[in-house]
């Protein structure tokens, strides 16, 4: 995706209109329309792919939130693949392992923090301190609806 693109799509995300993209950016209506279909195709189809090479069955999918939700035949459990501008893609296992013994934990807690900044999603201070796993599922509940924390 171009850095245009990619620009346009995170300001779509946030709920800006078109026109306002544009007046933003200074381009047209029209040229933010097409930046954002061919944006939201590349958004789906990277999602799609991600979660074919993982084998998992896709249960929902919003290009516009860059958020997929999908099911793991082989663990049996919930994945939510997600999309930023700042980190790409991502795959989230919605299951509660012991984050405490991953050596990846404060990758994930940083990853996590801007995903939520990115989606607007403000987090109190106690949410903050949850293990990469709570943290998740609590910001990912703020984006797929009917998703429980």
């Amino acid at each position: 995706m171009t850095q245009k693109q990619r620009k346009i799509w995170k300001m779509n995300m946030l709920g800006f209109s078109q026109s306002e993209i544009g007046r933003r950016i200074g381009v047209s209506r029209q040229a933010v329309y097409n930046a954002l279909n061919t944006a939201l195709r590349k958004v789906e189809l990277a999602l799609k792919h991600v979660a074919d090479a993982n084998k998992i069955e896709i249960r929902y999918i919003d290009p516009t939130n860059g958020i997929l939700l999908g099911f793991s035949p082989s663990t049996n459990n919930r994945v939510i693949i997600t999309f930023s501008v700042k980190h790409g893609i991502h795959v989230w296992h919605y299951e509660n392992p012991d984050c405490s013994r991953c050596k990846f934990v404060n990758k994930c807690r940083k990853i996590l923090f801007d995903e939520a900044k990115e989606r607007n999603i403000t987090l109190s201070p106690e949410e903050r301190k949850l293990p990469p796993s709570k943290l998740a599922h609590l910001i990912f509940s703020r984006v797929i609806p009917g998703l429980e924390p």
